[in-house]
């Protein structure tokens, strides 16, 4: 545990303004994350259109940890081990459905989907009628809260709510979940792995608009100079410490629909939601289009094309990362559609974009992990000391491109990962 300690003191700047590549292929490191990053912090479980009725469940992790999420009958969201309690088995091998229980297909145990244990086959001939099913229930996660239609969960009991947890990024995420009354849904999921360290995928989500002019110039029809927002436009937004978003402000004589880049099916439906956005929002938060965003440690977000993305670990050199399209639940059919095509093609496990930032992600890990590369400091000092305010936006900003947010990101890591209170 010392040793762990003393390699993130001596790995991570007092401001995070340069880092050592040895925090990404430790493997203690990597253990000790596992207790007090996805053992603490609130992490996505997915969205509650996945559970529209009772006895409806879904399959997911949170870090390692094999997780089901029910509905149960009385339509209280659970979420649990997925892991029969007679021998570990994995319970539930379906990705998502209906179902009033689960039976155990090694020793078939039987649970209900409130978690209790039902029936264990020889109950009275082979455990003699005391086998306490009070007691071996499914292993349930302590805490799981929603918002607006996001549902976390949390290993730890005593951990700070979710909306406290939250904080001013609960603001900008309004922008996308609560812009119109009937809020949204998820649409399908698309799930691949990719050989790199889990941050440095999630800083990359947290505020990287520096890279998109160079990694994607493939795919975009104007150099970087007319992409840049100018001041006092603001790009990077640290609301809270690790949590992050990247924003560009649409001119007032710019409506949404208007903005470019989507269809025009896509663009009439944003001009005919814009006096209800308007009014759900206020005037501000409708003029701001989100890009990027992370809430930490794990849910990744592009806004742009509809993007919402979960970084599940793999030990200290792999993740699995899980793609959802995010749309409104009263969008036109055919606008759904558009959406999820574009989400896909853009940022799906053979997506245009999605390919170029794979491969960074795949190289960053691949070459800090030798002997002499991982003596040597990473720089994220760019804005440092020039973070400012603007009116009306919660949070510090980075004006144009800035490693506010990555900054962010290792100062709020460091603090979990040493035991220092919220």
């Amino acid at each position: 545990m010392n040793a762990c300690v003393d390699l993130i003191e001596r790995s991570v700047a007092p401001d995070a303004s340069w880092i050592r590549p040895d925090i990404f292929a430790d493997e203690a490191l990597y253990g000790l994350e596992q207790e007090r990053i996805f053992g603490r912090c609130w992490l996505l479980l997915g969205h509650e259109s996945q559970l529209p009725e009772p006895g409806s469940f879904f399959r997911t992790h949170m870090g390692e940890e094999p997780i089901l999420v029910t509905r149960t009958l009385e339509g209280e969201v659970r979420a649990f081990l997925n892991l029969c309690r007679h021998r570990g088995a994995q319970l539930c091998h379906e990705d998502r459905g209906v179902a009033k229980s689960f039976n155990c297909r090694y020793h078939g145990w039987a649970y209900a989907c409130d978690g209790k244990l039902l029936a264990a086959p020889g109950e009275k001939q082979l455990y003699y009628g005391e086998l306490d099913k009070e007691e071996w229930g499914l292993v349930r996660v302590a805490r799981v809260e929603s918002y607006k239609g996001l549902v976390f969960g949390n290993f730890d009991p005593d951990a700070e709510p979710l909306a406290d947890y939250l904080g001013n990024m609960a603001w900008y995420l309004d922008i996308l979940l609560d812009r119109r009354a009937g809020g949204t849904e998820l649409l399908g999921v698309q799930r691949w792995r990719i050989p790199a360290n889990w941050k440095v995928v999630a800083e990359n989500h947290v505020g990287d608009e520096y890279h998109v002019g160079f990694t994607h110039g493939s795919q975009l029809p104007r150099p970087i100079e007319s992409r840049a927002a100018p001041i006092p436009m603001a790009r990077e937004i640290r609301p809270e410490l690790g949590h992050g978003i990247g924003v560009d402000v649409i001119p007032e004589d710019i409506s949404p629909g208007e903005r470019g880049g989507f269809d025009e099916e896509v663009n009439e439906y944003l001009r005919s939601i814009a006096g209800e956005m308007r009014e759900r929002l206020g005037e501000m938060r409708p003029r701001l289009f989100p890009i990027h965003g992370l809430v930490f440690p794990t849910l990744g977000m592009i806004p742009i094309l509809n993007s919402i993305r979960v970084i599940h670990p793999i030990g200290p050199g792999e993740v699995e990362l899980w793609s959802y399209c995010m749309v409104d639940r009263d969008a036109p059919q055919r606008v759904k559609d558009i959406l999820v095509q574009r989400s896909i093609a853009a940022f799906g496990p053979a997506g245009a974009f999605e390919q170029d930032d794979s491969a960074n992600w795949t190289g960053v890990t691949r070459n800090t992990v030798g002997h002499q590369a991982r003596k040597h400091r990473l720089n994220l000092s760019m804005g440092l000391g020039h973070e400012g305010e603007v009116a009306g936006l919660p949070g510090e900003v980075g004006l144009t491109a800035s490693d506010i947010n990555q900054r962010g990101f290792y100062l709020r890591w460091v603090r979990e990962m040493t035991g220092e209170s919220a």
